[in-house]
């Protein structure tokens, strides 16, 4: 069995988003920290993230039905 060539790497994608939400929560206090992880404030992140991919074509997600 052959392996595809892969179009997105999830590895080390997580990877980079590990070490950028390190970056930015370096020296935030336990309140800080908790309100940066808010539900709302990470799902704004995530989908200006995907924005991003989508210009740069890079989303490596098919989309259906659009």
């Amino acid at each position: 069995m052959n392996a595809r060539p892969k179009k997105f790497d999830a590895v080390a994608e997580s990877r980079k988003w590990k070490e950028a939400v390190a970056k930015e929560t370096k020296g935030m206090t336990a309140v800080q920290t908790i309100a940066y992880f808010d539900r709302t404030a990470v799902r704004q992140r995530f989908e200006a993230a995907l924005r991003r991919a989508e210009q740069a074509g890079e989303s490596g997600v098919e989309e259906e039905g659009r």
